[in-house]
């Protein structure tokens, strides 16, 4: 199975991290949790706003995960009603996974358990959360009827050197002892072996919902950025700001067919991710790949505009 992005999971056990350094690191996702309960009850974990700017300002995918102890339909409802609230209003590239893994879980058998589960991420896909579900290994083997489970992704705990479950799953929790620029202490580490934006963008879950520009299909086009200031998005959104993209060309995906919000918008590939950004005539341009004319001429731009810029520093 090929691997797609390199990530780490985490919670407020943690600590405050330092995430442009664990983007540093090569991490290129981030699963953050949304809360647990205790003796005190459910609650939001303290550190989960936070993780999520942080993590998405320094460039990463994020998703989400909550620690579930429910043993009845209406304590999941409860949980959801808590953790939905902490979502709201979130864009997050990864899903939102159920983490099933107590142990005093164990003693509702395999079929009761497994309904729970299925309840709970089909409550989240009827509140346009893509949904998951995490757990252990010799757990889902002994507790959980993965089959019933099987139409949607897993992620999966086995710290042996090979994975050893046997069944269809989409990520792994391969460490809970990581070490990671950044972090202090330990940190779980995954590897994610599946794209999951494109299915929630095209599904509208995770907050990829809404209107937005009507897109077309390209292939052959570059995106050509020339200034500085050129800005990128999570998505159609002015506000929803990534940062300043490096000068240079990047491979274009999809047009939007006419304006949206005043603006003619492109996707393009970037660092392992699918971002938008706006055509502006003193920042960025289209150049068709096969036109070694524009090529050279967009290269000379920016380097043109390197000059600049560092001519600007030294001023």
């Amino acid at each position: 199975m090929a691997l797609f992005q390199a990530g780490i999971d985490v919670s407020r056990y943690q600590g405050s991290i330092n995430w442009d350094q664990v983007a540093a690191a090569g991490k290129q996702f981030a699963i953050v949790r949304v809360g647990s309960s205790n003796s005190d009850g459910l609650y939001v974990d303290p550190y989960f706003l936070q993780n999520v700017n942080g993590a998405h300002a320094a460039g990463l995918r994020v998703g989400a995960y909550y620690y579930t102890y429910a043993r009845s339909e209406q304590a999941v409802i409860n949980e959801l009603t808590l953790f939905l609230q902490a979502l709201e209003g979130l864009q997050l590239e990864y899903p939102v996974f159920v983490d099933v893994e107590a142990n005093s879980l164990a003693s509702l058998g395999r079929a009761q358990l497994t309904g729970l589960v299925r309840f709970a991420m089909d409550i989240l896909y009827q509140r346009k959360f893509y949904a998951g579900w995490y757990s252990y290994t010799n757990f889902i083997n002994t507790s959980l009827d993965a089959a019933a489970l099987a139409a949607y992704p897993l992620w999966v705990a086995d710290y042996r050197a090979t994975l050893g479950y046997t069944g269809p799953y989409a990520m792994w929790q391969y460490t809970g002892s990581g070490t990671v620029g950044g972090v202090t202490g330990a940190v779980d580490l995954d590897y994610s072996y599946q794209d999951f934006l494109p299915a929630i963008r095209a599904g509208g879950y995770n907050g990829y919902g809404g209107t937005g520009p009507v897109m077309s299909a390209v292939d052959g086009y570059r995106l050509s950025v020339f200034n500085a200031r050129a800005e990128y998005f999570y998505s159609a959104d002015p506000y929803d700001v990534v940062g300043y993209l490096p000068l240079g060309t990047y491979t274009v995906t999809a047009i939007s067919t006419e304006k949206y919000e005043g603006y003619d918008w492109v996707t393009f590939l970037y660092d392992g991710g699918e971002y938008w950004t706006i055509l502006l005539g003193d920042r960025t341009r289209l150049i068709n790949a096969g036109s070694d004319c524009e090529q050279r001429l967009a290269d000379a731009n920016a380097r043109i505009e390197a000059a600049r810029a560092a001519l600007d520093g030294e001023a």
